[in-house]
């Protein structure tokens, strides 16, 4: 499932409401010029009508621009300017009647009406109050709602702000750095409790981190001297089936210190120590920590790759392998085929019982399987660091566990 972020959720909920206010704003608009011009037309033909008995038959001027005047309207005299709004302004509505004729007439926003009757002409300005009042009103509303919209949303995302920060020093935490940096974290309550939370608990995983390094180090440390002083020791022994036997034992357990430092560089998720070697380079070095015998393994090079490594940890994840290989071989055999872009093992045996997957997991042992039950555990999570891949196949009786992804 794809994965949103919160910020672009806000930030699209905002803008649906800033075109809702919009669509609303422009709407009550189209509302007010559409029964403001309604409503004056009721008025001018109402008042026009009035009127244009009157023109043929009124005694007293004065006396009917006075009341024109009480009614919100200016009596244009002046020919000039008639004509110039006659011949410019826009035509709302024409009447006509059997005595005359009624214009409303709309130039520069100011509403006029013309009036002819009886051969006299009449030209009206509308003083009344206009729309624009009204307009100005939704205006001023549409613009403190977008204001106070918007402030809301900047203090939003302002209190927001420090959860990406928290999410990188997440990414840090993910990678097994665990010095984070989250104590002056602030923002809403919840987020700073979040920070606070993080930041302890990264203290305490790195504190038991510590605690568990230099035990496993101190254990490892005091473990190789008494294994290199017996090493030496057995060397000594003049029985030789007696002396062999104890170099095994004692090598068995240096490969098995060997595995447990190999561990802890994958558990701790150490970065690994890359460098160019050859595929050849690396084989020779996990025989040697292996110390197999080479009369029991057949090694095919289809070509001899370049590859880009850990030296120390690949060769402890392909000794692992090599070693299974052998354990679990019917006839002590096992053939390694190389090629440009993987790193095959092969040996006689049965299928393995369970899928791969569980045998990837620490502390599982099967049959005859002896050590702590973390080779294949430690294989795959050493591939993994390297952008390696672990793959398994059995045809025809053959068991093939393969380094997959070498050149990539």
């Amino acid at each position: 499932m794809k994965r949103t972020s919160i910020f672009l959720w806000i930030t699209l909920i905002f803008l649906l409401a800033f075109i809702g206010i919009g669509g609303a704003y422009f709407l009550s608009l189209q509302y007010i010029k559409a029964s403001t011009q309604n409503r004056l037309q009721k008025r001018f033909e109402f008042i026009a009508k009035s009127l244009i008995w009157q023109l043929g038959t009124v005694q007293n001027p004065n006396s009917l621009i006075k009341d024109l005047q009480n009614l919100d309207f200016l009596p244009i005299t002046h020919p000039k300017e008639m004509i110039h709004i006659a011949k410019h302004a826009k035509i709302i509505k024409r009447t006509r009647y059997p005595i005359g004729e009624i214009i409303i007439l709309k130039f520069n926003g100011e509403y006029y009406i013309w009036i002819q009757s009886y051969g006299n002409t009449l030209l009206l300005k509308d003083l009344s109050q206009k729309s624009d009042f009204f307009r100005m009103l939704y205006t001023t509303i549409f613009a403190i709602t977008t204001f106070l919209l918007l402030l809301i949303y900047v203090m939003i995302i302002f209190k927001l702000k420090p959860l990406k920060k928290i999410t990188k020093e997440l990414e840090k935490f993910s990678q097994g750095k665990l010095d984070l940096d989250l104590e002056n974290v602030k923002g809403f309550k919840e987020v700073s409790e979040v920070a606070h939370g993080l930041q302890e608990a990264a203290k305490s995983l790195k504190a038991i981190q510590n605690s568990r390094k230099l035990l496993l180090r101190n254990i490892m440390h005091e473990l190789k001297t008494p294994i290199t002083k017996g090493r030496i020791q057995a060397e000594m022994v003049e029985d030789l089936k007696q002396k062999e036997r104890l170099i095994h034992i004692f090598e068995k357990l240096n490969s098995l210190i060997n595995e447990l430092a190999a561990l802890e560089a994958v558990n701790s998720k150490i970065k690994p120590q890359l460098q160019t070697i050859k595929a050849s380079d690396l084989i020779t070095e996990a025989i040697n920590i292996g110390m197999f015998d080479k009369k029991e393994l057949i090694i095919e090079y289809k070509e001899d790759p370049t590859i880009q490594v850990d030296y120390r940890l690949m060769a402890i994840a392909l000794k692992n392998l090599i070693d299974n290989a052998l354990k679990y071989s019917t006839d002590r055999k096992v053939k390694l085929e190389v090629y440009p872009d993987r790193i095959e093992i092969h040996n006689k045996g049965n299928p393995l019982p369970k899928t791969l997957a569980h045998y990837l997991e620490p502390f599982t042992k099967d049959g005859k399987r002896s050590g702590f039950g973390l080779g294949l555990y430690i294989v795959d999570n050493i591939l993994k660091m390297h952008n390696f891949k672990l793959a398994y196949q059995h045809q025809d009786g053959i068991t093939k566990f393969i380094i997959e992804n070498l050149s990539s």
